[in-house]
C-alpha cells in the first residue's frame, strides 16, 4: 500500500527543469481556429466556473504558524449573511493534529480576491499578510477519524458577493470519469486542474503529524475510505473541493501518495456530506463538536467482491457481500436482541423514506452518518431460513460521540 500524505502548506518551492529530447523530425504548429463562444459554451468550462463559485481558499494561524487550504461552501443564507463551509480537519490544525489545538484564526477568501500570502519581517519571523473579501469563520466541529471539519461564517460581505453554495451530486465518482480539482495551492489563490477517477473507491493509510511522510514517534495512521484520482494537486489542496462534469461536489480532496504526480485521495462526498450534516445536527441539538454516531451492536464486513460491466450504461460497478462477523451483547446497542447472526448477510437500511439496497459494505457505514435520536431504522438481511426485518427506533442511549479526536 502506498504512502500517503496530508497537504500541509509549503513555504518553499523548488526550482525544476523539464528536459527536451532532439527530433530530427521538424514541425509546424497550427493554432487551432476556437471561437469565444465555443470556449465559453464547453461543458467542462461552465462546470469549473460554476465550482469555483462554490469554493473559497482557507488560511489559518495556529501556535506553530501559518498555513493554507481550502473548503466549499455547503449552505449559504445571503439574506442572513450566513454560510456554513466543509474543509478538512487537518487543515485547521496542522502540527497541532494530536493536541487538537483549532487554528486560533482562519480566514476564508472566494475566488478573486487579494489572496493572503506570507512575508519575513526585519528580525526574520513570518507574518500573515491579509487581502481583500476575508471571511472570519468559526470552528462548528469536526472528526480525524473522517478528516472533515465544518466552519461557521456569519459576515455581511456574503450578502454582497457572488459566491453560491456547492450542488451536491446524487451519485458516487464512477470509474474513468472526468474531474475537476480546485483547491489553494502553496498560498497561491485558487485554481483548478482536472484528472479522471483511478479508483472509485479505496481504503487507504495516511502518516499524519509534523513529519507526515514517515512513521515516527509523533506520527500515527489514520484509515479512511477515498476516492483515487489523477488530477495534479499540492499542498493547500486539502479541505477543497472535487467536481464532476457538471460542477457538481462528489469528494473532498485530501492526501496525496508520496512521490506520485497521479495518485490523489478525496474523501467521498457521501463521507464529507454526511459528516457535515451529523456535526451541524449535534452542534445545534446538543452543543457537541463532533460526530454523534449510532452503535448498531453489528460488525460487519465486506465478503464475494465481484465487478460487472453494464452493457447498458456502459459502467464497472463493484458488488459484494455484507456478512455479519459479531454481535454485541450491549442492551444499549440499536439492533440489540433482533435476532441477527454472526454469517448473516445484511442486505438493506431503511431510515423513514430513505431506503437503501445495499451492494457495498461502505454505503452502510456512510449511511449510519445521516441516523440521529428518534429515526425509525430498519433492517433487512438474509440466511438459510430467508429474509428478515427488524424495525427499531433509535434513542440517544444507541449512539457515542466522536469527538475531534
Amino acid at each position: 500500500m502506498k504512502k500517503l500524505k496530508y497537504f500541509l502548506i509549503c513555504l518553499l518551492i523548488l526550482p525544476c527543469a523539464i528536459v527536451f529530447s532532439a527530433c530530427t523530425v521538424k514541425t509546424e504548429y497550427v493554432a487551432p481556429s476556437v471561437t469565444e463562444e465555443v470556449v465559453i459554451n464547453s461543458d467542462l468550462t461552465q462546470a469549473t466556473n460554476l465550482a469555483m463559485m462554490s469554493t473559497v481558499a482557507i488560511f489559518t494561524e495556529t501556535k506553530t504558524g501559518y498555513s493554507a487550504g481550502a473548503g466549499v461552501i455547503y449552505s449559504l443564507d445571503k439574506e442572513k449573511g450566513e454560510a456554513y463551509i466543509i474543509t478538512n480537519y487537518h487543515v485547521i490544525c496542522g502540527d497541532n493534529y494530536f493536541d487538537n489545538t483549532i487554528a486560533s484564526v482562519i480566514y476564508a477568501q472566494p475566488y478573486g480576491s487579494q489572496y493572503c500570502s506570507i512575508s519575513e519581517t526585519f528580525v526574520g519571523q513570518t507574518q500573515l499578510v491579509t487581502g481583500n473579501n476575508l471571511l472570519s469563520c468559526e470552528f462548528v466541529g469536526g472528526s480525524q477519524a473522517y478528516d472533515i471539519a465544518v466552519l461557521f461564517v456569519k459576515s455581511d460581505l456574503l450578502s454582497n458577493l457572488d459566491v453560491r453554495a456547492v450542488t451536491v451530486s446524487n451519485s458516487s465518482a464512477k470509474l474513468g470519469s472526468t474531474v475537476i480539482a480546485i483547491g489553494n495551492p502553496n498560498f497561491q489563490g485558487l485554481s483548478a486542474t482536472r484528472g479522471i477517477v483511478s479508483v472509485e473507491s479505496e481504503s487507504i493509510n495516511v502518516y499524519v503529524g509534523k513529519e507526515a511522510t514517515i512513521p515516527t514517534e509523533t506520527n500515527e495512521i489514520i484509515s479512511y475510505r477515498a476516492i483515487r484520482f489523477d488530477a495534479a494537486i499540492n499542498g493547500g489542496n486539502s479541505g477543497g473541493g472535487l467536481f464532476n462534469e457538471k460542477g457538481e461536489l462528489i469528494g473532498i480532496p485530501s492526501a496525496s501518495a508520496e512521490g506520485l504526480d497521479d495518485f490523489s485521495s478525496a474523501i467521498p462526498v457521501s463521507i464529507a456530506v454526511g459528516a457535515t450534516e451529523n456535526i451541524i445536527h449535534s452542534k445545534n441539538t446538543y452543543a457537541l463538536n463532533g460526530i454523534y454516531l449510532v452503535d448498531l451492536g453489528v460488525h460487519y464486513e465486506a465478503s464475494n467482491s465481484y465487478s460487472i460491466y453494464e452493457e447498458q450504461t456502459g459502467l464497472t460497478f463493484i458488488k459484494e457481500d455484507i456478512l455479519v462477523t459479531s454481535v454485541s451483547n450491549d442492551e444499549n446497542t440499536l439492533f440489540y436482541d433482533s435476532g441477527i447472526s454472526v454469517g448473516d448477510k445484511i442486505t438493506s437500511i431503511k431510515v423513514g423514506e430513505r431506503e437503501l439496497e445495499l451492494s457495498r459494505a461502505f454505503e452502510l457505514d456512510d449511511f449510519l452518518l445521516t441516523v440521529v435520536p428518534g429515526d425509525i431504522v430498519e433492517i433487512t438481511w438474509v440466511n438459510g431460513d430467508g429474509a428478515h426485518t427488524s424495525t427499531f427506533e433509535s434513542v440517544r442511549a444507541n449512539f457515542a460521540l466522536l469527538g475531534i479526536a
